[in-house]
């Protein structure tokens, strides 16, 4: 019997294949670590760009030694074929997602319309160019880039799901109140790092950033900002549950935008005891502002104090978290997931009015008259 001998691969196609693979591991790598510490967004934004030079410029070899299968889409469904759907669907789905979740995450209230579509739209626009190379498969040497597609499209829609729906994972959640008299906006909200960085540390796991629109902050050239430029910069802050005020502290100043104090992470802060367990948080308040005392009992709706930018923040906002402990920082603190009563949640353009509201990134929380 004649033994046929394997056709043995081109040293360019190995090396090819080897090029690729390392790649998709250290790109896989890094995006579990950006996940963790809260980058997520920005890598995979830096993952599209890359990828519209890099994906071109790999496909040049194959190019040259005639690889490309041009001839595809004469004949997308003929038996020879076929075996190229699974790596073109699996590339697509996975620079779609990607364009996804970038999109779910930007922060909308940080940039004007015009620039909010234009960001939105160059992500859409680059995910959709790297879709379309990949309706034009290689004959050879995919299957790295195929196996990484399918994982990270897998993990991707995890992390989306997860973002997306926080009342997944909101269990055991305390229900509070609005902070704020009027319609606020949620900077960071949910229980994942793609849409609040909080995740990635204990002490403030299920923390929010909350903030009032900011028509005037927009208008203001970068460089030029000041404190009173934002909305949320002196806006009353009121009690989003009853109990006893067990901390305050009033007499920090306001940070100028481009400053931060990280020996006092809460700036001015208020404490709430609701109960044996539960310590209601609102930290970066205004300087003199709060309207309470250690010992005072408040109820919900009453006034705290007003809104500012002291502690280590980085511009105007309430921080808020209900917490196991009065201290932001105890030995074995936890925080707990929150969800609202007496509001109304504009998401986009629905409107959800009732308790137990659960709150993501980008949503409006309306407080009912």
């Amino acid at each position: 019997m004649v033994e046929i001998a394997a056709e043995k691969k081109p040293t360019w196609q190995i090396v090819m294949r080897i090029i690729i693979a390392v790649i998709c591991v250290i790109a896989f790598a890094l995006a579990i670590f950006a996940h963790r510490m809260g980058a997520l967004m920005n890598f995979v934004t830096v993952g599209l760009m890359a990828g519209c030079i890099v994906v071109p410029l790999a496909r040049i070899p194959y190019m040259v030694k005639k690889e490309m299968h041009w001839r595809f889409w004469k004949s997308p469904f003929s038996r020879e074929n076929r075996r190229y759907w699974r790596p073109i669907l699996l590339r697509v789905i996975f620079w779609l997602l990607c364009a996804l979740l970038v999109s779910k995450s930007v922060v909308y209230a940080q940039f004007d319309p015009p620039l909010l579509r234009a960001v939105l739209g160059m992500t859409w626009g680059m995910a959709i160019f790297l879709a379309l190379l990949s309706l034009f498969p290689k004959r050879v040497g995919g299957k790295p880039m195929s196996i990484f597609s399918a994982i990270a499209a897998v993990c991707l829609s995890v992390v989306l799901i997860d973002s997306l729906y926080p009342q997944l994972t909101g269990k055991g959640a305390v229900e509070v109140h609005s902070p704020f008299e009027t319609e606020s906006v949620m900077f960071h909200a949910g229980h994942n790092t793609l849409v609040n960085y909080h995740v990635a540390h204990k002490s403030q796991k299920h923390a929010i950033d909350v903030n009032l629109p900011m028509p005037r902050m927009l208008e203001v050239p970068i460089g030029e900002k000041e404190l009173e430029d934002f909305a949320c910069f002196g806006a009353p802050l009121i009690a989003p549950a009853a109990g006893e005020i067990v901390k305050v502290v009033s007499d920090l100043p306001d940070q100028e935008i481009g400053t931060t104090n990280a020996k006092a992470p809460a700036g001015n802060h208020v404490v709430i005891k609701m109960d044996d367990t539960h310590y209601a948080l609102l930290a970066h308040m205004k300087q003199g502002s709060a309207s309470v005392f250690e010992g005072d009992q408040v109820q919900i709706g009453q006034r705290l104090g007003e809104c500012g930018n002291s502690g280590n923040t980085s511009e105007p906002h309430l921080h808020f978290q209900v917490q196991r402990y009065p201290e932001l920082f105890a030995e074995g603190g936890f925080t707990y997931p929150v969800k609202f009563n007496g509001t109304t949640r504009i998401r986009g353009k629905s409107r959800l009015s009732q308790d137990g509201l659960f709150y993501r990134r980008n949503d409006r929380m309306l407080p009912n008259p």
